[in-house]
């Protein structure tokens, strides 16, 4: 099965971005380390191309580097970099524009012949991240329509982390709201591999 990653900071954990094959050290890194032992059979080549930084229209733009793999399932997560650089760079992104994005990135994966698994983007309730929740919230729901619409299997990350962390600190999870910690990957992990079983 050729797995391929792609996303944003959360998913390059790290990874040396001139080297496809190389992992980082996040969530990507510990699925595959947990998919080899449970599926011994099967044979993977797993590629992360999440680059830091990016919004849904820098993946849009680079989508070739997907395509031309030839996945068999795309793991896809995006968005709060479309929130985020509202404040640091004043750069607004409208529903309707990361709609139409994110539409257009799970419809050319599709085309190509891969699934699609969809991760919503998430924001804990640290200090500084809760005026990214109003903004945030919009996005979500427009992914999860596009779950709906399309058909595809969604994560529903800021719901499980909201969720967990009302007994758990958020820190544990996420220690400035957006980046998990270890603690915070291996969740995520666990989540993504309970989808991909139902293509092994």
């Amino acid at each position: 099965m050729k797995l391929v990653f792609f996303g944003d900071s959360i998913t390059e954990a790290g990874r040396k971005l001139s080297d496809p094959h190389d992992l980082g050290e996040g969530f990507v890194r510990i699925t595959a380390g947990k998919l080899l032992p449970l599926y011994p059979d099967v044979k993977f080549d797993i590629y992360n191309l999440g680059v830091g930084g990016e919004r849904t229209q820098e993946l849009l733009l680079r989508i070739g580097e997907v395509t031309t793999l030839k996945p068999d399932v795309v793991v896809l997560e995006v968005g709060v970099n479309d929130v985020w650089r509202r404040f640091t760079d004043g750069e607004t992104v409208t529903e309707e524009q990361f709609t139409k994005n994110y539409t257009d990135i799970v419809r050319t994966i599709r085309e190509n012949g891969a699934k699609v698994i969809l991760i919503e983007p998430y924001v804990l309730d640290v200090k500084d991240k809760r005026r990214f929740r109003p903004y945030l919230n919009t996005y979500i729901a427009a992914i999860r329509e596009i779950a709906r619409r399309e058909d595809l299997p969604l994560i529903p990350l800021d719901e499980i982390f909201n969720g967990v962390s009302q007994d758990i600190p958020a820190e544990e999870f996420a220690a400035d709201g957006v980046h998990p910690t270890h603690r915070g990957c291996r969740y995520i992990a666990d989540l993504v591999i309970k989808e991909l079983k139902k293509y092994l």
